[in-house]
């Protein structure tokens, strides 16, 4: 890439040019082995794993991006009942941001109650009233999702709602208990 713009910018004159090659901000890994000249097998692990590592990177979510207005109560609020949630059904959380239902992520779930804004339209001033709220919207889910004739239950896979049933966690099944 940086051949191809140092291309560019010299077929370029000085008023097309868009890029200046000397004030691009480059991140440079040192490899933390003594590589020998002669064997480039240590390099090219080490540049594999940089490329992995930064691949693997996940996306920094709203809620704890700097200058977002969210002040520290209902910050400390999504954060602390969220934790209070994982370890209440620890069974439930998965660290991977693209889980599938009926889990959850402690980031995304975070990040759903700060879109929604759940604690300023409730009034929750506390992580327990917030776990407590969160509590209330998986009783109502429960009732939703295992009443006889329930149309939610068939938008779902069986396998996704029994191991809803068996760990009573309804939560991760849909997204709608962040707008009651």
């Amino acid at each position: 890439m940086m051949t191809i713009l140092e291309e560019q910018k010299q077929g370029a004159t000085d008023k097309d040019s868009f890029f200046d090659l000397d004030r691009i901000l480059v991140e440079v890994y040192p490899e933390t082995t003594t590589t020998n000249n002669n064997n480039n097998n240590n390099s090219t692990a080490h540049a594999q794993d940089i490329f992995l590592e930064i691949n693997k990177a996940e996306p920094v979510k709203l809620v704890d991006l700097p200058g977002i207005a969210l002040t520290k109560a209902a910050r400390s609020t999504i954060n602390g009942g969220a934790t209070r949630l994982q370890e209440a059904f620890p069974e439930m959380f998965k660290e991977s941001q693209r889980c599938r239902a009926p889990h959850l992520n402690i980031d995304n779930l975070r990040d759903a109650l700060f879109a929604s804004d759940v604690v300023k339209r409730h009034g929750l001033k506390s992580p327990k009233a917030l776990l407590d709220w969160m509590m209330e919207q998986n009783e109502r889910l429960k009732k939703e999702y295992t009443s006889a004739d329930s149309a939610k239950a068939s938008s779902i896979s069986q396998t996704a709602l029994d191991k809803a049933i068996k760990f009573d966690f309804y939560l991760g099944l849909d997204s709608s208990w962040f707008y009651f």
